[in-house]
């Protein structure tokens, strides 16, 4: 079952900043620093009118897009006289193949992306990683915050659980889907 995403829990989904703890990942799981870095990145990008002036047209649209090229963010401005920016963001492959799941998507609406619903599954590549776990286990400590990994907190509680936590598990061991 797709659930639609808000804008909040979209952006905090493709932020990709997990917050591990050293402590946590053990010498048989590496290095947190090294975990995050062999993660495959992408690079979309957005509009922006930060400190610029602008109308209320172009800042609607511009919260709302995603572009996968540069000249596809200056072709699809929201008027012919925008002055937005043109902004790099970095996000992982998961997350990328969730807002542009057709290989030649150019621009993707947060109003209208989709994603299935796996406990765990922080990247929306359809599997749960260590990573994601450990990222999980830091948020129900208290030591990251939820808008790290929304898909963790499945009942909107704002909050991780131990249940939740298993639920990820079970999911990285059997698989989403």
């Amino acid at each position: 079952m797709a659930k639609e995403l808000n804008r909040r829990e979209f952006l905090a989904a493709g932020a990709g900043i997990i917050i591990i703890i050293g402590s946590l990942t053990g010498p048989h799981l590496g290095s947190p620093a090294a975990a995050l870095a062999s993660s495959p990145t992408r690079v979309i990008y957005r509009l922006s009118l930060r400190g610029r002036r602008g109308s209320k047209a172009a800042r609607r649209h511009n919260a709302n897009k995603r572009f996968a090229t540069q000249e596809a963010a200056n072709l699809h401005r929201a008027h012919p006289g925008d002055r937005s920016r043109i902004v790099p963001l970095t996000v992982s492959e998961g997350f990328h193949h969730m807002i542009f799941p057709i290989p030649t998507s150019l621009v993707a609406d947060l109003r209208t992306v989709t994603h299935s619903s796996c406990v765990g599954d922080c990247g929306g590549d359809g599997t749960v990683t260590i990573d994601e776990l450990l990222a999980g286990v830091n948020i129900a400590l208290g030591n990251a915050s939820i808008e790290g990994c929304t898909a963790f907190d499945t009942n909107r509680d704002k909050r991780v659980t131990v249940d939740e936590l298993l639920s990820a598990v079970n999911r990285a061991l059997s698989g989403c889907g």
